[in-house]
């Protein structure tokens, strides 16, 4: 793949994803600078250092650099890693699950609602823990949060 700037209209695309769990202050003082895009199938979107970005115009075949932040196929998700970098401005679109529901959450299991200890928002949601530490990706429908990805997935079948 062949690294590159992001584009204004990705840079859009990230920027709404973003504004759906930070504050619009945060969404506007993001460092996108640290942003490159790697394009083959799709657009995955790379999370890395400036002084990396500088260098990887000396290289044709990329398969990935620093952290990926997610992919725009036709919109923008953000990946787990994404998510982990942002989780500390989480403020909309998450859930603070109790002790048991951490445990099943990280191997792989929904969360019922009677173990949600705090919830704000609804759809893709970032979880967390009672120590607001991030343990993956859900969606909630109004009675469950669906895992779509955890923090655990990386043992079980990450690699």
């Amino acid at each position: 793949m062949k690294a590159r700037k992001l584009l204004k209209g990705e840079i859009n695309l990230i920027s709404k994803e973003l504004g759906r769990y930070l504050s619009p202050n945060a969404v506007k003082n993001f460092k996108y600078e640290r942003l490159v895009a790697l394009e083959g199938n799709w657009t995955t979107v790379c999370y890395t250092n400036p002084s990396v970005i500088k260098v990887l115009k000396n290289f044709n075949n990329i398969f990935s650099v620093g952290n990926i932040f997610g992919e725009i196929r036709k919109d923008f998700k953000l990946s787990l890693e994404g998510f982990t970098i942002i989780s500390n401005g989480i403020m909309n679109n998450y859930a603070i699950v109790n002790e048991k529901a951490e445990e099943l959450f990280l191997y792989g299991r929904d969360v019922f609602k009677n173990s949600i200890l705090e919830i704000k928002g609804s759809g893709r949601i970032a979880v967390f823990n009672k120590n607001r530490e991030f343990l993956g990706i859900g969606f909630f429908d109004g009675k469950m949060i669906k895992n779509i990805k955890d923090k655990g997935w990386y043992l079980r079948e990450g690699g």
